[in-house]
């Protein structure tokens, strides 16, 4: 292998290396987002779990879907 093949293939792990971190960033940051709503979810569903009305607590659940979903297709 000659010096000049060397760099090029250096050139290139070094990309695809930039590439790898840019990738993990915006997965922990998409990560993040979701732990996120997956914590508000869970509390808004143990908010609902105290209420003693089946009906109510149908409603309230529902209502927290629908403004999940109204979020997520606002991307």
């Amino acid at each position: 292998m000659t010096i000049n093949e060397i760099i090029e293939e250096n050139r290139e792990l070094q990309q695809r290396y930039a590439k790898a971190i840019s990738t993990i960033a915006a997965l922990k940051r998409e990560n993040k987002k979701l732990q996120k709503q997956n914590n508000i979810l869970y509390r808004a569903m143990e908010i609902a779990l105290q209420i003693s009305s089946k009906e109510k607590q149908d409603v309230q659940l529902k209502t927290i879907l629908e403004k999940f979903r109204e979020k997520l297709g606002a991307k």
